[in-house]
């Protein structure tokens, strides 16, 4: 069985303050921060405009959607360092009536391949292009794009370039084609339900920079889950469906402004009353005073005493005004606000500060001694607790019992649970989209939730009862559990690309591989990339640790017939990634007995993702390529005459990221002695 997520006990997040998060941020440098602009262009930009990002008309949005998806579609799963940016944006201006969008000059022929219609559905039908004097403007119906300075003739050229692909991005003056008004309809069906998400997306596309810092990876992707069309970002090879500026925690100035769902602002006191009537009966009391006040102290887990119901009622008002506010329509996005729910145990997937609701400035604006009572009420010990705290603390209830109203209120449609007539949980199941499997959700009297993949039929989990629970935790009350379980599904149904068997860190459907792998493109293709700094930062404690270890050709992993592992990591190699995570081979597999540079290892790294720098590399194969069995020291030495008589210059090439001289300089001064490796390696430490 695998955890991604540890069963923790429920309690509420812990409010830093209720100040809005980068309020502090001059409104221009947050705006940078989506956009990527120059301080000049986004000061200029923002004299004449109410909103940090413009949300365009109708017509505007879903052209500019349609683009994005089809530069989703082309590019994949991309590395921002090998194309200038994300989709090889390097910054845009969003405009009310336009979205001006600068891109790398080398990713031309990309966007090209990517945006021109073919009748196989890829690119975007109807599509023309003008030449202006500020660049290339790209139209549709209602819809303008400005790929900045890009002159006519580089854009003929590249046009030309592709010509092969019979390229059907034509200019403005060729008329509509016979079956292209056919083609752009099908593919607006296709995106109703994301458009107002996806054109938000691509116009704060620059919040995903601090997403890419691990695997320096782009990553997103759109599928359907119960029938809906849901956008994921995967940059950090965990599939989320949460909104990026609900993800990143931005400033609700960031938040897109948007369309009200089309029956309306959703009613939270209705909401809640109906979640509870159907999860918990029992526990629903519609005749009572306040119902829906009690009903969300149940959901939130909390004793509906006098003082709580009273600050219930008051938040259901406030969730009243934001569920109507346009400005905040994004709570209704991404299976709704249950998914910033899910962050609670740990603050946010992305991030380490939880991201407040909205309208978490007005459901706290309440006279100090209000707040002061209500935070008494939570207080194990009020007496000894100061003012400031009790405040603090009553504020924090009362953003949490907002965060649940929002959460009930945005419940998308969901699916059909089964109970136990013996202990009253629920369950519910459903095939998984195009591969064999079960999705499962169950919930239970005690608010514990799993969401897990059975039945898989996958080598790697043949001792782990076939099973990926992709999220386990404790909710608040059943009714909450079937929330943020519903939720938790969406991610689930796409999890198993980017799932790892526990033990040896294997993807359980490895990725393709080209015949011919180098250090470069497996780099290129990393989730995760061992780096020299990193593994000099172990190398002095393997010395301490280390006795002796196996050379390549006898075997990475051995088994152990002394203990209840089915085999335990030999060499220098197999400690190395076991210490670090990294994916290791299989006895029956050729990479287990072959050097880490060698094509067959390369290709095993690819297929799982992983990648060693050219460092790491030339010194571990070097290391292990001594045969029998050998003592650290032995294979330090030939790791280390292997780095000294490298061209190290030479070995940066093979490596796709930058490689400064600090790293050049670790290299260079490594010691032979490895009881000198700790004093190297803190030296170094010092002198960063």
């Amino acid at each position: 069985m695998i955890l991604t997520h540890t069963l923790t006990p429920y309690t509420p997040r812990q409010q830093q303050s209720l100040r809005t998060t980068g309020t502090a941020v001059s409104p221009v440098a947050l705006r940078q921060m989506a956009t990527g602009e120059s301080e000049e262009t986004a000061r200029a930009e923002l004299t004449d405009f109410e909103h940090l990002i413009s949300t365009p008309a109708p017509e505007q949005v879903r052209g500019e959607a349609r683009i994005f998806h089809a530069l989703i579609a082309a590019y994949g799963r991309h590395r921002t360092t090998l194309t200038g940016g994300p989709f090889g944006i390097r910054s845009l201006t969003p405009r009310l009536d336009e979205l001006v969008v600068r891109i790398a000059s080398a990713q031309l022929d990309r966007w090209i391949d990517a945006l021109a219609y073919r009748e196989g559905g890829t690119g975007v039908a109807g599509l023309r292009w003008a030449g202006r004097r500020d660049g290339i403007v790209l139209t549709l119906p209602g819809m303008v794009m400005v790929l900045a300075d890009i002159n006519e003739t580089d854009w003929r050229a590249a046009l030309g370039r592709r010509s092969a692909d019979q390229s059907s991005l034509m200019p403005y003056w060729i008329p509509q084609l016979l079956r292209e008004p056919e083609y752009a309809a099908t593919q607006n069906a296709e995106l109703a339900g994301i458009a107002d998400h996806l054109c938000a997306t691509l116009r704060r596309i620059r919040l995903l920079d601090a997403l890419t810092r691990i695997s320096g990876h782009v990553h997103l992707f759109t599928t359907r889950h119960h029938g809906n069309l849901h956008l994921f970002e995967a940059c950090e090879a965990t599939p989320t469906v949460l909104p990026l500026w609900t993800s990143r925690s931005v400033p609700l100035a960031l938040w897109p402004t948007g369309p009200i769902p089309a029956p309306g602002p959703a009613d939270p006191r209705t909401a809640v009353l109906d979640l509870l009537t159907e999860i918990e009966p029992a526990r629903a009391h519609p005749g009572a005073e306040h119902p829906a006040a009690r009903a969300l102290c149940h959901i939130a887990g909390l004793n509906a005493g006098p003082v709580v119901v009273q600050a219930a009622e008051h938040v259901l008002d406030v969730a009243t005004r934001v569920l109507a506010d346009p400005a905040h329509a994004g709570v209704y996005a991404s299976g709704g606000w249950a998914g910033s729910c899910r962050t609670y145990p740990e603050g946010t997937v992305h991030g380490s500060d939880p991201c407040l609701p909205p309208g978490a400035e007005f459901v706290a604006d309440l006279p100090e001694e209000a707040l002061q009572r209500l935070g008494r009420h939570f207080c194990s010990r009020p007496s000894d607790t100061s003012r400031s705290d009790l405040i603090s603390a009553g504020q924090e209830e009362l953003i949490h019992l907002l965060d649940w109203a929002l959460a009930a209120a945005t419940r998308p449609a969901n699916p059909d649970w089964t109970r136990d007539s013996a202990d009253g949980t629920l369950q519910h199941t459903q095939p998984l989209p195009d591969r064999d499997g079960v999705l499962t959700l169950t919930a239970t009297t005690t608010g514990v939730y799993r969401v897990s993949l059975d039945a898989l039929g996958l080598s790697d989990l043949a001792h782990e009862d076939d099973t990926v629970e992709w999220e386990r935790e404790a909710a608040p009350s059943q009714a909450a559990a079937v929330l943020l379980a519903e939720h938790a599904a969406i991610e689930a149904a796409v999890c198993l690309p980017f799932q790892r068997e526990h033990r040896k860190q294997r993807l359980l459907l490895p990725a393709a591989v080209s015949a011919e792998p180098t250090i470069r493109s497996v780099i290129a293709g990393a989730d995760y990339v061992l780096g020299f700094f990193t593994l000099a930062s172990v190398l002095g404690r393997l010395h301490d640790r280390v006795g002796a270890a196996q050379g390549a050709a006898d075997g990475h992993w051995r088994g152990d017939t002394r203990s209840d592992r089915p085999d335990c990591p030999a060499t220098l190699t197999a400690l190395v990634s076991d210490w670090f995570a990294l994916p290791s081979p299989r006895h029956d597999e050729a990479a287990n007995t072959t050097l880490v540079d060698n094509p067959v290892y390369l290709r095993h790294l690819a297929a799982h993702r992983a990648a060693l720098d050219p460092f790491v590399t030339r010194y571990l194969a070097a290391a292990d390529s001594l045969p029998g069995e050998r003592t650290f020291e032995e294979r330090h030495l030939a790791g280390f005459a292997a780095l000294c008589t490298t061209d190290l210059s030479a070995l940066a090439v093979t490596e796709i990221r930058p490689v400064g001289e600090r790293l050049l300089r670790l290299v260079r001064s490594l010691p032979q002695d490895p009881t000198q490796l700790t004093a190297w390696y803190e030296q170094h430490l010092d002198q960063a």
